[in-house]
């Protein structure tokens, strides 16, 4: 018993370490599949809560525990990749993940010792203004850097609630801005009742509380408001979209037993819509490099061609000495495209981690010698469509979903294959994931995987169809082209975080003004 006391009084002694951790775990519950977005202003606001009166090296240590918790939980499915499906052990699958989770957290940290260590007085600026402009910024570095992991970036948690009605107009992360300011300002109502445990002191001159009430009425009354607007709006007819959902075990997709009886599926399920205009096989549908499949590929051109529709197939692609993770377009139209965002350790290894260069031959993940491809690509054509492409989870990155839109994209098409991921918080997460571009950008998106989930998306980020994961079948329905532009597709994410850094810099400029 006295051992239990000694042990329980030695962990109070890290119970901001340990409030850290969970409040960093209970925001991945944020997100879909859990979809409690108030824990998108709960979380933040607890860490905030924590920052506050911390030294800018506690503030690292204290954001480094959120971000093992929030990533800990939020993507452990990447350990399901590596050990079911790389075929490693538990322990060295458990060893990549986990250094996963910690880089990822140390960003976290990171974010808290800049935060402490250039405002070291809690002023007005820095709960309200640096607070969220430094959670944006930092999940800007997180989208770029390293190739870059735009996944669980805060805004998006706000599909299904009034603070949707800013994505078209402030893109990602100025949603992930205004997200973590309303966390500010809930901080600021319940502060006084944390004050004595966490030594919650303002030093806020001349402070009302109404005014963060009025403040969070403003902008909830806000994202509402601009809901309503019609920021695009649908052109021409109705178009008849077949999305092909075979859900072939990823523990036999690849192996050369079962790679016809692949191919198989796809047509056995692909005949009776002949009649869609758009018929779409998901990413790596054949599990053949192009130019050893042709004489196939040839024969479905003619089928599409004599039924007056486009077929739409994700295929690998090699070209000389280079393989790409491809999509192609057959019978009305034909078109190519070539994946440019690649997943790290799992389609390549970068140049800079020459250590780790037979690591894919130890992981045995098929098709991981991939080249990205050109970042300038025509525009993808089929059912004389205008298609925004996105092969997995390009459709994170919003660069790349705005050149699209630039291009005078009329639809957006996301092929991917989440079975690698099993039945994990993956799944739910990449189509709301969706859901964000498809409110955005003002499109119906069409969104499929070969275990699902298969979804179709309006323009105001509504799943109107939808198929269950790990069944087979084919989802039919009905998409409009839109035309005309959100703010964001003109304006991008650039000025916005122009913004945020030049805010950031003239409130440190003034707060050494002040103290001198």
């Amino acid at each position: 018993m006295n051992k239990f006391r000694r042990f329980i009084s030695h962990l109070a002694r890290y119970y901001k370490e340990m409030s850290a951790l969970i409040a960093g775990g209970l925001l991945a519950f944020a997100f879909a599949p859990m979809d409690i977005y108030f824990l998108a202003f709960f979380s933040p606001a607890i860490l905030l809560l924590l920052w506050i009166h911390s030294t800018a090296k506690r503030a690292f240590i204290l954001g480094l525990f959120f971000g093992i918790g929030f990533y800990g939980i939020g993507v452990s499915w990447v350990f399901i990749s590596i050990h079911q499906f790389g075929h490693t052990s538990v322990f060295l699958a458990s060893l990549i993940t986990g250094l996963f989770i910690f880089i990822l957290a140390s960003l976290t940290g990171i974010q808290g010792f800049l935060f402490n260590y250039f405002f070291p007085r809690n002023t007005f600026f820095k709960l309200y203004l640096i607070f969220p402009s430094a959670w944006a910024i930092t999940e800007w570095v997180r989208s770029w850097i390293f190739t870059g992991f735009p996944w669980l970036l805060l805004g998006t948690s706000q599909v299904n609630t009034p603070l949707s009605g800013y994505a078209p107009l402030l893109g990602i992360y100025g949603l992930s801005f205004l997200v973590t300011l309303m966390a500010s300002l809930f901080l600021t109502l319940f502060c006084p009742f944390f004050n004595e445990r966490f030594d919650c002191r303002l030093d806020l001159k001349n402070f009302h509380y109404f005014l963060p009430l009025a403040a969070l009425i403003i902008l909830g009354v806000g994202g509402y408001t601009l809901k309503g607007i019609p920021w695009t709006h649908i052109k021409g007819k109705p178009i008849q979209i077949s999305l092909i959902q075979a859900n072939i075990p990823q523990e036999i997709k690849w192996e050369p037993l079962y790679q016809k009886a692949a191919l198989k599926r796809y047509q056995q399920l692909t005949q009776a819509h002949w009649n869609s205009q758009l018929i779409v096989w998901p990413e790596a549908a054949v599990p053949f490099l192009l130019n050893q499949v042709e004489p196939f590929l040839k024969q479905l051109d003619i089928q599409a061609k004599q039924h007056k529709t486009s077929l739409v197939i994700g295929i690998p692609i090699q070209k000389g000495f280079q393989y790409y993770n491809g999509m192609i377009s057959l019978g009305l139209d034909h078109a190519t495209y070539y994946k440019q965002r690649l997943v790290i350790f799992g389609e390549y290894l970068p140049w800079w981690i020459l250590w780790a260069h037979g690591l894919l031959n130890l992981l045995d993940i098929p098709m991981s010698g991939f080249s990205p491809g050109p970042s300038h690509q025509p525009l993808f054509k089929a059912a004389h469509l205008n298609l925004g492409t996105f092969i997995c989870y390009e459709i994170a990155y919003s660069d790349l979903v705005q050149h699209a839109l630039k291009n005078h994209a009329e639809l957006l098409l996301t092929i991917n294959d989440d079975a690698w991921f099993g039945r994990s918080f993956a799944l739910a997460q990449h189509l709301q994931i969706g859901r964000f571009q498809a409110l955005a950008t003002g499109r119906y998106l069409a969104f499929l995987s070969n275990t699902g989930l298969t979804a179709i998306v309006t323009p105001k980020g509504k799943v109107i169809a939808k198929l269950p994961a790990f069944k087979t079948g084919v989802l039919t329905g009905q998409i409009y082209k839109s035309k005309g532009f959100t703010p964001w597709i003109y304006l991008g994410d650039s000025p916005i975080i122009l913004f945020l850094v030049g805010l950031c810099i003239l409130c440190y400029a003034y707060e050494k003004i002040s103290v001198c």
